[in-house]
């Protein structure tokens, strides 16, 4: 009776020591390993997946905005689309260029897309803007964020969270906290 007592005793504390190791050294929340899950999980429930994206948005015969991206999945009954190092080019009036760089990003129905991690916007005319999310929104041709930003241009330098820049009157709004260097 001792002996299988000991025994089952000695059993759960080899499986406990197993499980503890794996938990430290080798599982339990390794992002790298929780980011493949995510992406064989969604290429297998996605409708397409795609490598080497480029899309372009047109108006008339004049080229609004064009999306480039590594890789993506996309989800024919929500028209969802996830993206991967993805970078998004605005053709504003006046030949003046808007590019948005990411991370990671998802667009829905072609007219909103947003974008994580890395965000980088810069513009023909020498400014930039970086934060950690942005989302554009075509149909009122702005691009958002309620994250902290960093906008930077000709020796001006202003720090907040959230803002917005509308495409139409090319002003940029910065929305709390708002921090301001003007140099020389």
């Amino acid at each position: 009776m001792k002996l299988s007592k000991l025994l089952i005793l000695i059993c759960m504390g080899v499986v406990l020591v197993i499980v503890g190791g794996y938990l430290l050294f080798g599982g339990g929340g390794d992002e790298e390993d929780e980011i493949i899950q995510e992406r064989e999980q969604a290429a297998e429930t996605a409708d397409l997946s795609l490598e080497e994206i480029h899309y372009v948005e047109t108006k008339g015969d004049k080229k609004e905005w064009e999306l480039r991206a590594k890789s993506g999945q996309y989800f024919r009954q929500d028209d969802y689309t996830t993206l991967e190092d993805l970078t998004v080019t605005f053709y504003a009036d006046e030949g003046r260029i808007i590019t948005l760089k990411g991370d990671k990003g998802s667009m829905k129905g072609r007219k909103e897309i947003e974008v994580r991690g890395n965000v980088v916007i810069t513009s023909s005319d020498g400014y930039r803007v970086s934060t950690n999310s942005f989302r554009f929104d075509d149909g009122k041709q702005q691009i958002s964020t309620e994250d902290p930003i960093m906008f930077e241009g000709k020796r001006l330098q202003v720090k907040g969270v959230g803002a917005v820049l509308d495409l139409k009157t090319k002003k940029l709004s910065i929305l709390r906290k708002v921090q301001t260097v003007i140099e020389g």
